[in-house]
């Protein structure tokens, strides 16, 4: 039996893929033979990624804006001229911290386009590809705050909460067609993003809540992701999969 994690000749998108978790998980899957179709949202760091990788390159960046909807169909018409997707990684996400209160219609329309809207628009142009292949793998990146939450996170757990419920909905309507659909939800991770908001005082504080007494590497959220992608799997569906090192069991 072969348990070696192969990509080769598979098509894989991820959404927000040029930094933090989503960067390794694209990172991996090149380095098991995936072609990429990658998204993200700075032009400038786009050309310069197509520039390095060269025109030969089994990666592909867009720059796409999922709030703004004209952004969002152009990228579903780029998906249009693929004759397949096997695997769809719908990962880009933002959160505004605020109690209710202070929230805005503004703030709810701007996270649940980019959370809950372009993914569904997203899984609904993938899924008919994958119907006609009779196979595929998707995963969408919930988060811990799906599962749990704290104050100041309203919309960003409706949001979170949501995928989840999405997911197990999708996952029934594509199990006819050997269509695996799951949810992978990151505790505190060790992005940039992390770092560049939080004191090290702070991140040490967060780890001493953590049962195994440290945040995750992208690398070891990118890892189930992975699992999940592969043909190992080939059971698993409708879940949604906590990678926090124990921390919503506490």
């Amino acid at each position: 039996m072969d348990l070696k994690l192969d990509f080769k000749g598979k098509t894989v998108l991820v959404t927000g893929a040029t930094r933090g978790i989503g960067a390794a998980i694209a990172n991996d899957f090149y380095q098991t033979g995936a072609n990429l179709l990658l998204t993200g949202t700075n032009m400038e760091e786009i050309n310069e990624l197509n520039r390095s990788c060269g025109e030969k390159s089994r990666r592909r960046y867009l720059q796409v804006d999922f709030s703004e909807d004209r952004s969002l169909e152009n990228f579903l018409s780029v998906i249009d001229n693929y004759n397949r997707i096997d695997i769809c990684v719908n990962n880009a996400g933002v959160n505004r911290i605020d109690p209710i209160n202070d929230t805005t219609m503004e703030d709810y329309n701007f996270i649940t386009k980019i959370n809950c809207h372009a993914p569904f628009a997203i899984c609904r142009k993938v899924s008919r590809l994958m119907i006609n292949q009779n196979h595929g793998r998707i995963i969408n990146i919930s988060s811990i705050w799906g599962i749990i939450t704290k104050k100041k996170r309203s919309i960003y757990s409706l949001t979170k909460s949501a995928i989840v419920g999405f997911t197990k909905a999708l996952s029934v309507d594509l199990a006819p067609y050997n269509i695996l659909v799951n949810a992978v939800s990151p505790g505190f991770t060790m992005t940039e993003l992390t770092k560049s908001t939080n004191t090290e005082t702070e991140i040490l504080n967060i780890a001493e809540q953590i049962p195994l007494k440290r945040l995750a590497q992208p690398e070891e959220i990118a890892k189930v992701v992975l699992f999940l992608s592969s043909d190992l799997n080939t059971y698993i569906t409708g879940q949604n999969i906590a990678v926090d090192g124990g921390f919503t069991i506490v």
